[in-house]
């Protein structure tokens, strides 16, 4: 009786993806989750021809559509537009290289938080998306940073927390750059790195998503290129380790330029995995890809298809979803029951669409 006892506890931790391979830190989720994923009817909700240079959409409270817009001449990065009076509402970013200018923008949000990292500037602001609604002149503080480095979230009390460009190992190469993780940096000090390191990594090593819940004592780290997601608490210790569903080993080629070694990923294939994510108070989601972009076949990010996987702030596997196409960012209704996300159309611009998880 003891052993069908044991035998149940293991399937069940089997089916919600939380199994331990190596000990209680170490899981694996297992091919299932694709296999099994609930596919979801896809509902548009709007083209929005007159935002011509929309690249990308997050709704906010049901209400708020948030855009990312394409380079602009004269134009603005970030724009906030009412869904139910059809007009923008405010407008912050213009392409420059000037104050309060930018030159990229990646955006993502986190609760009613809003960050804009302008990559190319080393510079990054943090936006309160009520506070923009109930003061439409809101202005943001731009706070700089010299590491190159496209994802930069708050941290404790006047700091910054940065994915490191430097952090790289690759046991077939016989590289490790022994870098850490993350850099904290202080806001008013702009960081800047003065470690030497023997190989440029910024190409292969960044783009993954950190995602902050500061009243769950979690921070999470999920990889762009590698199948693998990292549970932090607040002080950054690693308390677990997630990897699969796929086995996507990358295939790395190293260019020596003007005394740099920069490793690229060789041409042809660049295994992608964890894109974008969403928040709420009791779970995190993220968008899957895994598979190869074969660009030798011409093709592109928009011919993949991806699914959506559902954690809990511990890191436990709680559902999965197929899109059954590319989306280029996510986020939550109010009531936890759809997800919005940006498709690409066939003529490669975006529109949002809705997809019921309950």
């Amino acid at each position: 009786m003891l052993k069908q006892i044991i035998l149940w506890i293991i399937v069940v931790g089997y089916a919600w993806g939380c199994t331990s391979t190596h000990n209680n830190n170490f899981f694996s989720l297992e091919k299932s989750v694709k296999t099994n994923a609930k596919s979801l009817p896809i509902d548009t909700i709007g083209f929005f021809e007159e935002l011509i240079y929309a690249r990308d959409f997050w709704t906010y409270q049901d209400s708020i559509l948030i855009i990312r817009n394409r380079k602009q001449t004269d134009g603005y990065f970030l724009e906030l537009y009412n869904l139910k009076r059809e007009k923008i509402v405010s407008k912050l970013f213009r392409l420059g290289n000037g104050p309060e200018e930018m030159l990229s923008a990646k955006i993502e949000i986190n609760g009613n938080m809003l960050t804009a990292n302008d990559y190319v500037k080393n510079q990054v602001a943090f936006l309160n998306i009520d506070s923009i609604l109930q003061h439409p002149e809101y202005k943001a503080t731009i706070v700089r940073h010299y590491t190159q480095s496209p994802t930069v979230v708050q941290y404790k009390e006047n700091q910054l927390l940065i994915e490191n460009p430097y952090y790289f190992r690759d046991d077939k190469l016989g590289i490790d750059n022994k870098a850490p993780r993350f850099i904290i940096a202080d806001k008013k000090i702009p960081h800047v790195e003065n470690k030497k390191y023997k190989y440029y990594t910024r190409n292969v090593s960044v783009d993954g998503c950190v995602i902050t819940n500061y009243q769950r004592n979690r921070i999470i780290y999920a990889e762009s290129h590698i199948p693998k997601i990292e549970i932090y608490d607040t002080d950054l210790n690693l308390i677990k380790l997630i990897e699969g569903p796929d086995v996507l080993p990358p295939d790395y080629r190293i260019v020596n330029d003007f005394d740099q070694n920069e490793v690229l990923f060789k041409k042809g294939y660049i295994p992608y995995t964890y894109l974008s994510y969403c928040t709420d108070k009791n779970f995190f989601y993220l968008t899957y890809m895994g598979d190869y972009l074969d660009v030798g076949q011409n093709k592109n990010m928009e011919d993949y298809p991806m699914w959506v996987f559902k954690f809990d702030w511990e890191g436990c596997f709680i559902d999965s979803y197929y899109i059954g196409r590319y989306v280029s960012s996510i986020s939550i209704s109010s009531d936890g029951d759809h997800l919005y996300a940006t498709a690409i159309s066939e003529e490669k611009n975006p529109f949002l669409i809705k997809l019921p998880i309950k």
